[in-house]
């Protein structure tokens, strides 16, 4: 419910800041632009209850260095030969042995 909120201030907020913009166009006191204290107190209020209660509150965090594998980073990416599974091997492999003949690509 409080992310709502913080998503609906800083909705609010953009559209203030809009009308605060073309009102002072209209009044053509364009060159003295800042942001008001309301809006921008507005901006800092939703910012903060978007990270509070988005990200923090939720508490799904990740383990990252849990692996779902029990095998080291050499053992999971070990091959004993060095050609890759995917790649322009693989696909012009038949126009190769039509072309040259086998000189063993996939032993």
């Amino acid at each position: 419910m409080l992310k709502v909120i913080g998503f609906l201030l800083l909705l609010h907020s953009a559209i203030s800041l809009i009308r605060y913009r073309k009102h002072l166009i209209y009044k053509d006191m364009a060159d003295q632009y800042h942001i008001p204290l309301d809006i921008l107190l507005e901006i800092i209020i939703g910012f903060a209850l978007n990270l509070f209660f988005g990200v923090i509150m939720d508490k799904r965090f990740v383990n990252i260095h849990e692996f779902p594998h029990k095998k080291t980073y050499d053992q999971a990416f070990q091959r004993l030969n060095f050609r890759q599974p995917c790649g322009r091997g693989g696909v012009l492999q038949s126009v190769v042995r039509d072309k040259i003949g086998n000189f063993d690509i996939k032993n």
